[in-house]
């Protein structure tokens, strides 16, 4: 089992930024991404997801670009803004 966990800081929009961490599990294919989300250098709160079935490689990708996953961004959104159609 690898236990290094990754570290990310995205700018995702305008003043708001994330700061993103990955951390390895006891099961090879379970990843906990975290993200601290700031709105304009103030704490706007955490978000946490667990990754099922990715390899490191897999979830390094999703963690470098949480742009690029509509789902991560949805939940980000509504958890900033509330539910949103």
């Amino acid at each position: 089992m690898n236990t290094e966990a990754s570290f990310y800081l995205k700018q995702l929009e305008g003043d708001l930024k994330a700061a993103i961490e990955l951390h390895p599990t006891a099961e090879d294919d379970l990843w906990l991404l975290v993200i601290r989300l700031s709105y304009d250098g103030d704490p706007a709160g955490t978000k946490s997801f667990n990754l099922h079935g990715y390899t490191r490689e897999e979830a390094e990708a999703v963690a470098r670009d949480i742009q690029a996953n509509p789902f991560v961004m949805k939940e980000i959104d509504e958890f900033l803004w509330g539910e949103s159609d």
